[in-house]
């Protein structure tokens, strides 16, 4: 492609309104189309049947990950495409989610308001016998399990059940293992959406993981995968004296700011043709691949400096230095240090969120970007804060 010199009025502000159309996993878009995830090594991670736990904190990805395994489930070409970083003959039963049927979140809330901590257990366990016996077709004991099951599945009735048959629903659960000829992974996700106050919250996510952890050993292929908030998380593990086994069997979903720019990069290649040809064109443009369902991908690598790296995307983007004077810095630098919490972190919900703010200002002020840029560092500025 012929590379322009600079953007025409109409071009800009067309580029910028795609820009505002920048969507994150709050918006529910990976669960909408795959090609707005990123497959990252810590995903790969955080996949393997030995790891219970996925932590991460807002905005860090961990409801974009479970959304793609409700894709790869679907689709068969796009799990051959993540062969390397999924574990194979895998079935994926959602064990909990607001979006299946569940008992709602505020009935499962009022619950755990009122019962104590064995009665969160027996409420855990009678929902995944019932899931699972969803996931594999194999039919739960005739009892009283069933009958709530296929009745109103209150959550005082499931624990009621599961403690009353605890015995049958071992045993059988016991079976189902061993009929299996490949790993069942039960996924839950939304935990920080349960109704109720904080600690209920708390202590329903906290028995959920001391039944898993209790579970885990006695079960090889029936495996979970938690995915929950990185507070909730902690707050979670205080809760009982084995925390520091969960600790080990989890992994936290942390970026590096390389992947930070990488998704960035992503999201805009896939939201309209005019801004993967801005992507790509100039001396500073990155090259990008089409993976299929995945959509188009920026490089696995993309280092801080030179051709084809962060700060070449960022001064195509905004340009080069941020203010003037003693007080200019680099953008690339600029942007991920503007954007981290207390811990040093920053997420894609964040990055994503100030690109679109910033077009967004941009387009309300008018559009001060000259030559081929799209935003100026006054409008990262100005939306910083709506981001924060």
């Amino acid at each position: 492609m012929t590379a322009t010199k600079s953007l025409g009025e109409i071009e800009r502000r067309q580029l910028l309104e795609s820009l505002t159309g920048l969507r994150t996993d709050d918006d529910d878009a990976v669960q909408q189309e795959p090609k707005w995830f990123l497959p990252l090594p810590a995903h790969q991670r955080a996949l393997r049947l030995e790891t219970l736990v996925v932590r991460g904190g807002r905005g860090a990805g961990k409801t974009a990950l479970f959304h793609y395994l409700g894709h790869l489930r679907r689709d068969p070409a796009l799990s051959a495409q993540c062969r390397d970083w999924m574990p194979a003959s895998t079935t994926w039963v959602e064990g909990y989610s607001p979006a299946i049927d569940h008992p709602k979140r505020d009935v499962v809330g009022r619950f755990g308001e009122t019962a104590d901590g064995d009665r969160h257990r027996f409420f855990w366990f009678a929902w995944l016998c019932a899931r699972l016996s969803q996931g594999t077709g194999v039919a739960l004991p005739d009892g009283a399990l069933a009958r709530a099951v296929s009745t109103n599945g209150e959550p005082g009735d499931l624990a009621d059940a599961a403690a009353a048959e605890l015995g049958a629903l071992s045993n059988w659960m016991d079976g189902v293992e061993r009929g299996l000829d490949r790993s069942v992974v039960v996924t839950y996700d939304g935990l920080d959406r349960i109704g109720g106050s904080s600690t209920t919250r708390r202590k329903m996510t906290a028995n959920l993981l001391g039944m898993w952890l209790s579970l885990a050993d006695r079960y090889r292929r029936i495996r979970p995968k938690v995915f929950v908030r990185e507070d909730l998380f902690q707050m979670a593990v205080s809760a009982f004296p084995d925390a520091s086994k969960l600790d080990a069997r989890s992994v936290s979903l942390d970026w590096r700011v390389e992947d930070l720019y990488r998704v960035l990069i992503k999201h805009m290649a896939n939201l309209s043709d005019g801004l993967k040809n801005w992507i790509e064109s100039s001396s500073r443009g990155i090259d990008l691949e089409s993976r299929g369902a995945l959509g188009w991908t920026p490089p696995d690598a993309l280092p801080e400096t030179g051709r084809s790296s962060q700060k070449s995307f960022v001064d195509h983007l905004v340009g080069e230095l941020m203010g003037s004077g003693d007080k200019k810095g680099y953008t690339y630098r600029w942007i991920p240090n503007r954007l981290q919490d207390a811990h040093a972190r920053a997420v894609p919900r964040s990055i994503l969120s100030l690109i679109r703010n910033a077009a967004a200002r941009a387009i309300e002020r008018g559009p001060g970007a000259q030559s081929l840029r799209l935003l100026t560092p006054e409008e990262l500025r100005l939306a910083l804060e709506s981001t924060s």
